[in-house]
């Protein structure tokens, strides 16, 4: 159903950075009580600064290429920014205080100035040394333009008390590294108008030089044609960078990426032009997809390379949650915020953006005194149409019991393939996980993207039949053949047979997620049924389950076949039993994984095999 459409933008506003010499700003927006921990968290970055900035060598961008090693650059794009941008913004709270003399801005500006690029190993062609002259526009580099930007837009009473030449300098590098060639027609394949979809680029390139051209145009040095292109680029972000009914298959966390940097720049733009720019209504559903996901506290739904949480970034959520008159989006910054950033524009915006006062205002003159919205009843079962998502949840004595099971495609943004996975949560708690991405390798974005067991769907809750896992490709794609969520037993049904290449030999899989009443001796239970035909007789099939739980080894048989493990605090009936149960642990660094930190992983095998006819079905059961 399409959401509401409020042509007022009632509680729309732009952001305005503040210079340095706005005295009054400045030291009022440090008195402010509710910036306590991020200024204390910006001396703190501040004190751990070298004196002198780390500057990349030839072998820390052929690393990338000769070591499958791209963190060394990866680190200088993610990790140094963030220092030089809190070292930026102390000097903003502190003013031309001549006590306070420190050459360590001065030196990092001018390493980040005159470095050979701004793009990181792994997105230069051939990830080779950097060529001269042969600009690339890539994540970090369109970052950089805006941080330049704005950094001057805030610091040239600073830059002009040091140098007579470092304002000018700044300029010349934003154009001569990315406004002009993308201004002058340069091919960049996030921006090609023959594009029938793309991914989080679009909204991280284009907003960020939305923002530099804003901000240059501010200091009386406009970019025209780069802002229009820029402009015409994030359009095509909200047409096709999400699914028609603006879903982010990507997951969460790279919505936030990809949404985050586009709102850099699309906050910069006056409320008339940004709604005469954009569709509102598409924008509105986009916006809201982190609802849509929502499972618990800072966790929500996720598939493919994005991970399991995902914090509000105080940098844009306050401006999306106004910009996209979105409760929960506003709920959300207020229980789980994220200061903080890599980029100074990131830091200025979250010191800029007011509390969720803006919200009692916006909704008093609608006739509603709210300060925030009171968190709305959650249904039972939601539905993902374009991810084919189904979530269900269910009341325990032990807490909320929630299973999530996929379908979608093997072809989707930051794939993996995992058609049939599902994910298991209790209480608040992740049973059952989706791993995430691991910490990105050269080779991950290439052929060897599958050696990975996290992309694999061995890293995943999807049998193996016979010994072939999942293949990659839009022509894997699972099929809806019910989703039922109203009556007694809310029940989805994924088609899942194509997931597997022709030589495994599967005739048909179908995976069920229904939620079962509370019966005379049995609680309610959650319960995904598989059913398999195969084309040989006898054919061997893994069952797979990763737990994130202690897990227990069966310690009883349940009634009609089958073992129940226990994970947790969860109980889980495989039946029926198989002819063997394979657990083997790993850690997360066994894996690569960025998250669950020491935490133990367990793969469960349950080996069975199909009849006589090559008919299997097994029933997991899910309950407290």
């Amino acid at each position: 159903m399409p959401l509401p459409v409020n042509p007022s933008l009632s509680a729309y506003y732009r952001f305005t950075p503040h210079a340095m010499d706005d005295r009054p700003f400045w030291d009022a927006v440090r008195r402010e009580p509710r910036f306590t921990e991020f200024f204390e968290q910006i001396e703190r970055t501040c004190g751990e600064a070298s004196p002198e900035p780390p500057v990349p060598c030839a072998t820390d961008f052929l690393a990338a290429k000769l070591d499958n090693d791209r963190g060394r650059l990866d680190r200088r794009w993610q990790s140094d920014r963030g220092i030089w941008s809190a070292l930026a913004l102390r000097r903003c709270v502190l003013g031309l205080d001549p006590k306070d003399a420190d050459d360590r801005l001065l030196d990092w500006t001018w390493s980040f100035l005159t470095e050979s690029t701004w793009a990181v190993s792994a997105h230069l062609p051939g990830m080779d040394l950097p060529a001269s002259g042969k600009p690339t526009l890539d994540l970090a580099a369109c970052e950089m333009a805006a941080q330049f930007a704005e950094f001057r837009e805030c610091l040239k009473p600073w830059m002009d008390s040091v140098s007579k030449t470092l304002a000018d300098s700044v300029v010349h590098e934003i154009d001569a590294r990315i406004l002009t060639p993308y201004a002058e027609g340069v091919d960049t394949w996030w921006d090609h108008p023959k594009q029938t979809s793309t991914n989080n680029w679009t909204g991280v390139c284009a907003g960020s030089i939305l923002a530099a051209c804003d901000s240059l145009a501010v200091q009386g040095q406009p970019r025209p044609k780069a802002r229009e292109r820029a402009l015409t680029a994030l359009k095509r972000f909200f047409e096709i960078g999400f699914t028609p009914s603006g879903e982010c298959d990507e997951g969460v966390g790279y919505w936030t990426y990809g949404m985050g940097l586009a709102c850099l720049g699309l906050s910069r733009l006056e409320r008339d032009e940004f709604a005469l720019t954009f569709n509102l209504e598409r924008f509105r559903r986009i916006a809201d997809y982190p609802r849509r996901t929502h499972l618990f506290g800072d966790t929500f739904f996720s598939g493919n390379d994005a991970g399991l949480t995902a914090r509000a970034q105080a940098y844009f959520v306050p401006w999306l949650a106004a910009a996209a008159d979105n409760a929960f989006l506003a709920r959300w910054m207020h229980e789980s915020p994220s200061g903080g950033g890599r980029m100074f524009g990131m830091l200025l915006r979250i010191l800029a953006a007011p509390g969720t006062e803006y919200f009692e205002d916006a909704r008093a003159a609608r006739g509603s005194s709210a300060r925030l919205p009171a968190e709305t009843k959650r249904t039972v079962a939601s539905y993902l149409e374009d991810q084919q998502v189904a979530i269900l949840r269910e009341a325990t004595p032990k807490g909320e019991l929630i299973v999530c099971l996929s379908g979608g495609h093997n072809a989707e943004r930051h794939n993996h393939n995992d058609l049939g996975h599902f994910i298991v949560a209790l209480d608040g708690k992740i049973v059952v996980p989706d791993l995430g991405a691991p910490v990105y390798k050269s080779d991950f974005f290439g052929p060897n993207r599958y050696k990975y067991v996290t992309a694999s769907s061995l890293g995943h809750c999807c049998p193996v039949i016979g010994e072939h896992e999942q293949r990659t490709g839009a022509e894997a794609a699972g099929k809806v053949l019910a989703w039922t969520p109203e009556g007694e037993i809310p029940r989805f049904v994924l088609d899942l047979t194509a997931a597997y290449p022709p030589e495994a030999g599967l005739l048909a899989w179908t995976r069920t997620l229904e939620r079962w009443p509370a019966a005379e001796e049995a609680p309610a239970r959650v319960v995904i049924s598989d059913v398999f035909k195969t084309k040989a007789p006898r054919q061997k099939i893994t069952h797979v389950l990763w737990a994130l739980e202690s897990f227990k080894e069966p310690d009883e048989r349940v009634e009609g076949g089958g073992f129940r493990l226990r994970l947790g605090g969860l109980n889980c009936e495989i039946s029926p039993a198989p002819f063997a149960l394979c657990p083997t642990p790993f850690m997360p660094a066994d894996l690569l994984l960025r998250d669950f930190k020491d935490r133990t992983l367990c793969r469960i095998e349950a080996v069975y095999r199909s009849d006589d006819e090559g008919h299997l079905k097994v029933e997991t059961r899910l309950f407290v």
